[in-house]
């Protein structure tokens, strides 16, 4: 690995704003730091905990208008154009990126991520430090895990150390004023983990138990897991009429919600809340890895902060490993 010392970056960082636009962890406000694009370099914060809201936003946006019509001017598909550049994306959320990739270009493949998806080069950055509900190691991946990123920065004493994964990676490294580096890599901090390979050989028997109801007595189908995880994709498509036509407009959905499986009959496949929020955890840890071969979370700890009620994923499979969740 080169070394990228603090006193280059700024310039690194102009140089790929040159080239293209450059999307990073921004301090919007005290306390609050998104991804968002960059307009000074000054504004990036490559010492960030976590994000409220994971990076897959810039694949799939939280709403976006699939196409407009209308009677002048007859059919719009929004164009998508540009290079981006996402820099400082944890291992957690570069695997996020990594599952997303499963659904949405598998064929057919979506067009408009699959766009996105070519035109972003991924640029993780290493974990120093450790949050309470991290459980990263659980799915293969760790603090300092560069496997789902096309360039990686670790964080050292005065820099960062820079490593190349892809050629996408090589390019945009290729500005930058890197040394040879005799910086040992830094020891991960420790994070732990949950054998949830077990969890899956034994899920499935507990499908009927009475312990999806306990726990959904304190869900409030809020949604906000979903809205915060790096992996969750449901969505829902409408159609708005506009000033002088329509547009179909794709938003965030979650399988939390009521109305998600409602057929046009009226019927609902998943009528009380225990069966959705049973839904979320199988999909994550069954039905997911049974279709793509790997599990739909990736141990980011995010539902477990912002959880209104406390609802721990950690304590959910960990439940099911003791056999509290088994029928009574």
């Amino acid at each position: 690995m080169k070394f990228l010392s603090n006193g280059n970056l700024r310039g690194w960082l102009e140089s790929l704003m040159g080239m293209g636009s450059l999307i990073a962890p921004v301090d919007l406000e005290p306390g609050l730091t998104l991804f968002s694009q960059v307009r000074d370099p000054g504004e990036v914060n490559l010492e960030y905990e976590i994000t409220p809201i994971p990076p897959k936003d810039l694949f799939f946006p939280s709403s976006e208008a699939l196409f407009r019509f209308s009677p002048s001017r007859g059919y719009e598909i929004p164009r998508i154009e540009g290079e981006t550049f996402l820099l400082g994306v944890h291992p957690c959320d570069a695997l996020g990126i990594r599952l997303m990739d499963f659904p949405f270009l598998s064929p057919p493949a979506d067009p408009r991520y699959e766009e996105r998806r070519r035109r972003t080069t991924i640029i993780g950055l290493g974990c120093v430090k450790a949050r309470p509900e991290c459980f990263c190691t659980s799915f293969g991946i760790g603090p300092l895990d560069p496997s789902n990123a096309d360039a990686f920065l670790v964080p050292v004493p005065g820099g960062f150390l820079v490593e190349a994964k892809t050629g996408k990676g090589a390019r945009a490294l290729a500005s930058a004023k890197l040394k040879e580096a005799s910086i040992p890599i830094p020891k991960p901090p420790e994070v732990s983990a949950i054998d949830v390979e077990a969890v899956r050989k034994v899920a499935l028997s507990l499908f009927d138990s009475p312990y999806w109801g306990r726990l959904a007595d304190r869900c409030l189908s809020c949604k906000v897991c979903a809205y915060v995880c790096p992996s969750c994709y449901c969505f829902d498509i409408r159609d708005y009429p506009t000033r002088d036509g329509a547009e179909r407009v794709r938003s965030w959905d979650s399988c939390q919600s009521p109305l998600f499986t409602r057929q046009a009959s009226g019927y609902d496949p998943r009528q009380t809340k225990a069966s959705r929020l049973r839904n979320r955890f199988y999909h994550k840890f069954s039905y997911f890895p049974d279709e793509f071969g790997a599990f739909g979370c990736t141990g980011c700890g995010r539902c477990v902060r912002y959880c209104p009620v406390n609802i721990d994923i950690r304590e959910t499979l960990s439940a099911i490993l003791r056999g509290e969740a088994r029928i009574a």
